[in-house]
């Protein structure tokens, strides 16, 4: 058993060419950890309170998802 870095639980980003500058997710560590974190809590029926800053991407992070990983 060894640690691995968040980067590298994802495949490499490549920047899709039909997507506009306001469109655009970029995967960081941050945003990695907090989705893994976000999917574990909702998946075993948790309650997540996401909190930081404003303008760091939470509502997009949590909408993006719940788009891509839950069923309505």
């Amino acid at each position: 058993m060894s640690w691995i870095n968040w980067l590298k639980t994802l495949p490499p980003f490549i920047v899709p060419k039909d997507v506009s500058y306001s469109q655009l997710i970029v995967p960081t560590i941050d945003s990695i950890r907090m989705n893994k974190l976000l999917n574990t809590l909702i998946s075993s029926d948790k309650h997540p309170l996401i909190c930081g800053p404003t303008g760091t991407g939470k509502s997009i992070s949590i909408a993006n998802e719940l788009k891509n990983n839950f069923d309505n």
